[in-house]
């Protein structure tokens, strides 16, 4: 690549460049008499550190670099000889230069933070050159789409911010002592008490000890088996049970759908009489009250579809701004989360927006969950039970995700007559269902219950396996099973059901 020796610029000529240019011969002049300094340096520094503001510094630090990647010796005579080379030796300020900088070294054990000292300037006038940019885009009439300028100022102005998170090695010593931290954590907690955020559901509790901070969390499942009821009875558990706060983005429906369902789930009035409003006096007095009691509920809802993940990544770190007690956000789905510019597929273009998220959760230190579809694979299988494959499809995420968690709805299939009765895990189950169905007074008041194994097929802190819960769809609501009925359930797993595969 050619070197680039033209001093850093901006359109905007009122503002001033930022720079040090007493740091920057501070560190060119220790790595001049240091190999101790050359190689810290080598290793934190870069030539963009260098802006050239009314000096040639940067060809100082070039000259240094290609004596450096040629294994020859730095020092006053190599560097003038180099710079020679390049025909930069004049330019530089010649041998006075070089040695004016060399003599004024004089320890280098603080090279480290000095090049650090750089590398912030360096960011700074990085962020002022994408601002610089988007006023002058605007100057010359280019703008065009405004939420197309704005995403791409955001893209822009992310990658600068992201270059400042990159960490240091930490000692040993150092880790032990957050290893410490986390082992009398879990000691105090080996009682009843969750590590993590409470989901509401005994045995996912029990396998992930509760929704961890800063975990990547991915809910698949094939349309129709209820992941989006599943995902807000997760999120109004997680809010009301820890009394935090929860983000829901809703990518697919909009805020009112999503609360009829939530007051359905708490009232317990069957959601297609808050639909079409057809509500007895009692029924009515539950609905109310259900809506007085959300209003202290800490969950927020994002209706915007298809979001762009830059607008969703401003949404989510606002929420965090205003509300210090959030603990998780809600994504439902991935798939409908859209990106700037051209990718080259859309495998891409879901595993560039599924390491945001994941870059999310750790930033703002809270859970991510993020819902997703299975592919089309699941159907062509016997059992339609889903497997880690049906989802690496889907770019990244089974690798990005630090839990994965697989939706099965058997009776959906045994209603399609995909799944024989006869070969149906749950079918005792099914049976008292329709014997006590048919022994109702009055049907209309069915909750249409379902089992539904959450199956945790990857947990990268813990065991993997599997917590069935009821679904009631009449009122899009999930709960647990009571401990009779879930010992049932495992039993009929154990007697007849196809042991998920561990992929």
């Amino acid at each position: 690549m050619k070197f680039d020796n033209n001093p850093f610029t901006l359109s905007d000529k009122t503002i001033a460049i930022p720079n040090d240019t007493i740091l920057e011969r501070t560190v060119l002049g220790l790595m001049l008499t240091s190999a101790e300094a050359l190689e810290v340096g080598m290793q934190h520094l870069e030539a963009s550190y260098f802006p050239n503001i009314d000096n040639n510094n940067r060809a100082i630090f070039y000259a240094m670099k290609l004596l450096h990647e040629e294994n020859v010796k730095v020092d006053i005579v190599t560097v003038s000889g180099k710079l020679r080379e390049l025909r930069l030796f004049s330019a530089v300020g010649g041998l006075e230069y070089l040695s004016l900088i060399a003599e004024e070294a004089i320890t280098y054990s603080a090279i480290k933070d000095y090049c650090l000292g750089l590398r912030d300037l360096d960011l700074l006038r990085k962020a002022l050159k994408v601002m610089d940019q988007g006023v002058e885009k605007h100057r010359q009439g280019q703008v065009g789409d405004v939420n197309d300028y704005l995403s791409d100022l955001l893209r822009d102005i992310t990658k600068v911010a992201e270059e400042r998170r990159i960490m240091d090695f930490e000692s040993l010593g150092d880790i032990a002592k957050g290893l410490k931290a986390h082992l009398e954590k879990m000691r105090k907690s080996s009682g009843n008490k969750l590590t993590g955020n409470s989901t509401g559901f005994y045995d996912i509790d029990r396998y992930t000890h509760g929704f961890q901070e800063d975990n990547y969390i991915i809910i698949a499942a094939r349309p129709a088996v209820g992941k989006t009821a599943f995902g807000l009875s997760l999120a109004y558990n997680m809010a009301k049970i820890n009394n935090k706060t929860v983000g829901f983005f809703s990518l697919e429906m909009g805020n009112q759908q999503l609360m009829q369902r939530l007051v359905s789930k708490v009232s317990g009035v069957l959601h297609k009489n808050i639909m079409t409003g057809y509500l007895s006096k009692e029924e009515r007095v539950k609905v109310y009250e259900t809506i007085e009691n959300l209003k202290h509920i800490k969950l927020y809802i994002d209706e915007t579809p298809s979001i762009n993940i830059n607008d969703l990544l401003i949404k989510a770190r606002k929420l965090k701004r205003e509300n210090d007690d959030l603990c998780a956000i809600f994504v439902d789905y991935i798939g409908l989360i859209t990106t700037t510019g051209h990718v080259e597929s859309r495998q891409i273009e879901l595993s560039e927006i599924s390491a945001a998220l994941k870059g999310l959760a750790r930033e703002l230190n809270i859970t991510i969950v993020a819902l997703s579809q299975l592919s089309r694979a699941v159907e062509a299988t016997k059992d339609k039970m889903p497997q880690m494959s049906h989802l690496r499809e889907s770019g990244s995420l089974e690798q990005d995700a630090d839990l994965v968690f697989l939706m099965y709805r058997e009776d959906y299939y045994v209603k399609q007559g995909t799944i024989k009765e006869i070969d149906a895990v749950y079918q005792p189950y099914y049976q008292t269902l329709a014997q006590a169905k048919a022994e109702m007074k009055d049907p209309s008041k069915d909750l249409d219950v379902s089992p539904v194994d959450i199956i945790l097929a990857k947990n990268r802190s813990g065991e993997t396996g599997i917590a069935t819960l009821l679904f009631f769809k009449a009122i899009s609501s999930f709960d647990n099973p009571g401990p009779d009925l879930t010992a049932r359930f495992t039993e009929y797993r154990t007697k007849k059901g196809p042991s998920y595969k561990h992929e």
